[in-house]
């Protein structure tokens, strides 16, 4: 094995030649018209496609095309005069005009008196580089918005239809009308109570309603359309339509009242006063689909059911009662349990008859529950 003695010289002149990355050497003139190339090496012609026969005494600038950002040329002149080591990166063109990254260094050559006369360019191609960080901004930038989109599903679904519904193109579908259950709650006499407690205790409270309302709504497979106020309107049957929507609704209301009484014990025996929740409960077409600007879009469930079911609730006051629910609702449930009987799931509501609904002509046939007291 040779060994490296004092006596040993490196030969510059073939280590330029044999350097795996592109060099190139300008004179050290910055004011107009600026350097001129003096050397390039064999991997600088790889690089470019330019040979060193064609470049030598023209400008670096021939590297230059319309997308180049010369702004990085800024503090070039100010670092080199001052014998520091300027770097750069952007957009250069090779000969045959086609586009590639390029990272470089300049190094100033400095005599023995210490004056510049020599720039030495260190040069390398990072298009695979900048492609790839490109491929992870923009990989980071869709899982930031698959989060976004994940919680904002979070929001009306049940945590096993999130991931599901968060897994397509596009997760809620475009506008359709379909049968569904609509299930309508709010606190009776809110702005009453509202009067006598400050506003933080009113998030709370409401808070409070909306978190034990959230679980039950979830655990029947119902989606929550959104909060209005101190109401909450639920739908059953979206994003698919299920075997049991109607029954898993009044479940559902039958399970928020009870959790509203042991709720409202609790209240109580703390020494607070009660809360009534009121509910209306209706089945029928709808429409369901995004509404809103490009800049804001919001998803929404509009149609006659859904005002009938909201309608229905507002009645609780009239027949002071907990739930009212639309005859519709009963047919549904009674056509999704063909095969049972469903006289004990039922014989809790009682038979009202014909409700006229302001500004419908045809009345609504209508059941109702009150909580025992």
């Amino acid at each position: 094995m040779r060994k490296f003695g004092p006596k040993f010289e490196i030969e510059p002149a073939a280590v330029l030649e044999v350097a795996a990355e592109s060099i190139l050497i300008t004179t050290a003139d910055l004011d107009a018209p600026g350097p001129s190339i003096v050397y390039v090496n064999p991997a600088f012609e790889r690089m470019t496609g330019w040979s060193r026969a064609d470049v030598l005494g023209k400008s670096p600038r021939i590297l230059q095309g319309p997308k180049t950002d010369l702004q990085i040329f800024n503090d070039l002149r100010e670092k080199l005069r001052s014998g520091n080591i300027w770097e750069g990166q952007t957009v250069n063109y090779k000969r045959d005009g086609s586009e590639f990254w390029m990272e470089w260094s300049l190094v100033p050559l400095k005599d023995e008196r210490g004056e510049i006369y020599q720039y030495v360019a260190i040069q390398r191609d990072v298009s695979a580089r900048v492609e790839a960080e490109r491929r992870l901004r923009e990989a980071q930038a869709a899982e930031r918005i698959a989060e976004r989109a994940r919680a904002n599903l979070a929001r009306y679904f049940s945590p096993k239809l999130v991931e599901t519904l968060a897994a397509k193109d596009q997760p809620l579908g475009a506008v359709r009308r379909q049968n569904l259950a609509v299930l309508f709650a709010d606190i009776v006499g809110f702005t009453r109570l509202s009067e006598t407690l400050e506003p933080e205790q009113v998030i709370e409270l409401l808070r409070e309603i909306h978190g034990w309302m959230e679980k039950a709504i979830f655990k029947w497979d119902g989606s929550i359309e959104g909060y209005i106020g101190d109401a909450v309107l639920a739908i059953f049957g979206f994003p698919e339509t299920g075997k049991m929507d109607a029954t898993n609704a009044l479940s559902c209301a039958y399970e928020l009242l009870t959790t509203a009484g042991h709720w409202n014990q609790e209240r109580t025996d703390k020494g607070s006063s009660p809360v009534q929740i009121g509910m209306g409960l209706h089945y029928g077409p709808v429409v369901l689909g995004d509404v809103g600007t490009e800049d804001y879009v919001e998803f929404t469930v509009i149609g006659d059911t859904v005002n009938i079911a909201s309608r229905l609730q507002q009645a609780t006051r009239a027949f002071d009662c907990d739930l009212v629910v639309g005859q519709a609702l009963i047919n549904a449930i009674e056509a999704e349990n063909q095969d049972k009987n469903t006289d004990r799931f039922l014989e809790r509501l009682q038979h009202h008859g014909d409700f006229t609904i302001r500004g419908r002509s045809q009345p609504v046939e209508i059941w109702t529950w009150a909580l025992p007291t």
